[in-house]
């Protein structure tokens, strides 16, 4: 909050929103696309309409997050009804839950279900709501244990799931990773929304505030440098995004791996947006990103002001309807 304020935007407004800590983050390496899968988790509603989501090999020790309110998700239109898993290695953990961006926070999720693999597995299918149901610590298929799960009624899982969380072992213990930290921000002032933007040279977006509507109103930007220990972190492969609807509600995520250095939007809000997301080195070395649990809460898009939590920056953002409607923010570090 501070390093934004000693800024000294002019008419910019003090009150900002804040994330959450960015803990239980979620690691999204830029090997993962190459990681050999071993193991599918196969997803199916009501009218058998299928998507599958791989798993990766035992000994890899990686951890992998689907979510399918991104309009990339392979299950994006699937209501899930039922599951089943695949061939899955040992030592696999599963997240399965209902909250925006596999949160299982109280008042972010109704419903979470824990698994384990304890030995390679296969199953049936399971009913989500017989699923949810076994109570802790049961081995509910062979090789397949429930560590626990929170729900109110189990008629209310059913077709409700939107994230999946799969981690498996690693051979050995990974380095202790080294955090970034925010080094050199630049304000960026008096923009209008429809005016195409980026950051300056290896920067990445960590701020943005919009005041009045599309047509005629100032949006604001912060966009800082960073730095891992001595090292000066530098942004390449730039690449845009394809544009949307501003109004159609899309939960705009970069890719795993990119960070958020700049935004482009025509019109009102029925116009098109696109990002620009970018990669994130220490000397030749691409850094993951590690993606926060958490959405931020939602502002009036045409009076907001957001602000990334110190030491992280954008990678994801939300609007839905017109200039009075909501936007909500996502933010993420790297290591």
């Amino acid at each position: 909050m501070l390093t934004f304020l000693k800024l000294g935007i002019i008419g910019l407004p003090l009150l900002l929103t804040s994330l959450a800590p960015l803990a239980q983050a979620v690691a999204q390496t830029p090997a993962q696309a190459e990681s050999k899968t071993e193991g599918t988790i196969l997803i199916m509603d009501k009218d058998n309409a299928q998507c599958s989501l791989s798993v990766p090999g035992e000994g890899s020790g990686e951890l992998i997050q689907y979510e399918f309110t991104l309009r990339d998700s392979a299950c994006k239109d699937v209501k899930p009804r039922t599951i089943k898993f695949d061939k899955l290695p040992s030592a696999t953990e599963i997240l399965i839950t209902d909250g925006l961006g596999c949160s299982t926070k109280e008042g972010k999720s109704n419903f979470w279900i824990k698994l384990l693999t304890i030995s390679r597995t296969e199953t049936d299918w399971f009913e989500f709501e017989d699923l949810v149901s076994y109570p802790k610590e049961e081995i509910i298929a062979k090789g397949l244990e429930m560590v626990d799960s929170k729900y109110k009624n189990s008629s209310e899982v059913r077709d409700k799931a939107q994230c999946v969380r799969v981690i498996t072992s690693a051979r050995v213990d990974p380095p202790t990773p080294v955090p970034v930290e925010e080094n050199k921000p630049t304000p960026y002032q008096g923009l209008k929304p429809h005016d195409l933007f980026t950051c300056g040279l290896h920067q990445v977006m960590v701020a943005r505030s919009n005041h009045g509507d599309a047509e005629n109103g100032r949006t604001f930007y912060i966009c800082s440098t960073f730095k891992q220990a001595s090292t000066d972190l530098t942004v390449a492969a730039d690449k845009w995004s394809d544009s949307f609807k501003e109004s159609d509600g899309i939960y705009f995520m970069c890719p795993p791996g990119k960070v958020m250095t700049g935004m482009d939007h025509s019109g009102d809000e029925n116009g098109p947006t696109k990002y620009r997301c970018s990669s994130l080195y220490s000397g030749d070395k691409q850094l993951s990103v590690i993606w926060s649990d958490e959405w931020s809460g939602a502002q009036q898009e045409n009076d907001s002001s957001f602000l990334c939590p110190k030491n992280s920056f954008l990678v994801g953002r939300r609007h839905i309807g017109d200039e009075k409607d909501r936007t909500i923010y996502r933010c993420a570090t790297a290591q």
